[in-house]
């Protein structure tokens, strides 16, 4: 009773209210558990009080409380999330010499960390070597180390991550191919962010509307227009429709752009869609 009500007055914020149970448990005689100490930590990390959790650690430690696998997880997403790789390191150290075996969640929060501080070939070694293990990297694990990569933009690497994932039997989900697309766009390699784009789409995978105007601006300004089209008529399909001001946008992009025909061309095919009206956008006055 006592842990719920710690789970759930932290997890509103409402610490104060924490106090006073804890305090409550106390004035009883109980004394808080591993489970009690864990629940706090979560909740402390999740609002962002890294170093509270730490406070928590060294009392936990002081009580002769051992920290469970559970708490060894959430002591390094806190520590990732200040970008405290070395505590992460040291963490892992502690739990692994105290004979608490780390799981998936363990690896790839570690991995998370390495790839946010740049430490590219740690992480691929890693994965490496958690292959065949009964810790086997898993969608998060590769999106993660893909991630890393695509930020590093070694988007051929990246690419060949993701071929290694799907020959594992893996199947990429939609951040895996947000993570693509915007690597490739960052790259200027709009026509394979074009495939990626209809390999979404036949999956029924969520795309985000700045995906499709990344994609569709590029290719309008690489003056491929037949192909942006194509990545419009997507966006049209999209089942959650965009509203009429990212039409306009990429219209007013192209046109102030130099491209005032494909801007005009544009136009002219929403227009024939039925998405915009005649009168919904006028490039008399635009530079040409």
């Amino acid at each position: 009773m006592y842990n719920f009500l710690v789970s759930f007055s932290s997890k509103q914020g409402n610490y104060e209210d924490t106090a006073l149970v804890i305090s409550n448990l106390l004035s009883r005689g109980l004394k808080p558990n591993v489970v009690t100490y864990s629940n706090l930590m979560h909740s402390l990390s999740c609002h962002g009080h890294s170093d509270v959790v730490d406070d928590i650690f060294k009392i936990m430690n002081e009580t002769s409380i051992s920290p469970s696998l559970v708490t060894y997880n959430i002591l390094l997403s806190s520590s990732c999330k200040s970008g405290s790789l070395d505590r992460s390191i040291s963490l892992y150290v502690k739990m692994v010499s105290e004979n608490c075996s780390p799981d998936i969640i363990t690896y790839n929060t570690l991995l998370n960390a390495l790839c946010k501080e740049g430490f590219i070939d740690e992480s691929i070694q890693l994965l490496r070597t958690l292959s065949g293990t009964n810790c086997s990297p898993g969608l998060v694990t590769y999106n993660t180390v893909i991630d890393g990569l695509a930020r590093m933009r070694s988007t051929k690497s990246a690419q060949e991550m993701y071929g290694e994932m799907v020959e594992k039997g893996i199947k990429p989900d939609a951040i895996t191919h947000r993570i693509l697309i915007g690597a490739l766009c960052r790259v200027y390699r709009f026509e394979e962010a074009v495939e990626l784009l209809k390999v979404m789409y036949r999956e029924r995978q969520t795309i985000k509307i700045e995906s499709y105007r990344c994609v569709i601006l590029g290719l309008c300004r690489q003056k491929k227009l037949d192909i942006a089209i194509q990545a419009l008529e997507l966006m049209v399909k999209c089942p959650c429709k965009p509203n009429g001001k990212i039409y306009d946008t990429l219209i007013k992009a192209l046109a102030y752009g130099g491209m005032v025909k494909e801007a005009s061309a544009l136009h002219q095919r929403l227009i024939k869609w039925k998405i915009l009206k005649e009168d919904s956008f006028d490039l008399v006055g635009v530079p040409t």
